[in-house]
């Protein structure tokens, strides 16, 4: 990670962490769990243990997760002002600090897993998306919040996961999510692979401009922003 402290401290006015304040303890995780009829369907349709891997969770909230949010705050401070007046960003701070949320259900085997996943394991993997939407909709969270979270690997053609629904609009917001992810998760050790260098993760996101996943403002914004 490349160590975004002095944009936190002075520009940064995210000053509550929902992984603190709420859904936080094992107990609390596996009893909304298992409330919800439609995670133990996934669950069940997966063969997949409900099992809470609390230290996933917290390994994420003191790096990856803390990393887009601050990511994503200035990508939207870079924005042009006729951009930021379509995004709210304590929706997007808040979105970015518990996308990846649903991983606390993977299977620690998967998560940690070193090398490609198999097609099975990937399909599993995928579902931390709409299991972490599922953990926090009756939590307190907007609307907005939830979507960005359910959707943050989905794409403007829906070519992504999960399967979107009506109410799915890939707008700016969700672009600063998905461009803040991903620069962080390709400039971080993880234990499939070794991090990239910003110029190499920023070549790589480029791609995504020319295939319409995100805008040219936005990956400007993502250039200023990390450099």
């Amino acid at each position: 990670m490349y160590g975004f402290g002095t944009v936190e401290q002075n520009n940064d006015k995210f000053s509550t962490n929902p992984l603190k304040e709420k859904f936080k303890t094992k107990a609390e995780i596996e009893l909304i769990a298992k409330s919800n009829p439609r995670i133990m369907a996934i669950l069940k349709e997966h063969n997949i243990p409900l099992e809470v891997n609390i230290s996933a969770l917290e390994k994420l909230e003191k790096g990856h997760l803390k990393d887009v949010r601050i990511i994503a705050a200035k990508i939207y401070s870079a924005l042009p002002e006729n951009l930021k007046s379509e995004v709210n960003l304590s929706d997007v701070q808040q979105a970015a600090m518990l996308h990846d949320y649903g991983k606390v259900l993977i299977p620690k085997k998967i998560l940690d897993k070193e090398g490609k996943l198999t097609p099975e394991e990937k399909e599993i993997m995928d579902l931390h998306s709409e299991l972490g939407y599922e953990l926090l909709k009756n939590q307190g969270l907007n609307e907005e919040v939830l979507s960005l979270v359910k959707y943050h690997h989905q794409r403007p053609d829906g070519k992504g996961y999960p399967v979107i629904d009506d109410g799915f609009i890939f707008g700016i917001s969700s672009q600063i999510v998905t461009a803040a992810d991903k620069f962080s998760a390709l400039t971080e050790d993880r234990c499939y692979h070794k991090a990239c260098s910003k110029e190499e993760a920023l070549g790589i996101i480029a791609q995504d401009v020319e295939n319409g996943v995100i805008s040219k403002e936005v990956f400007d914004a993502l250039n200023k922003a990390v450099k």
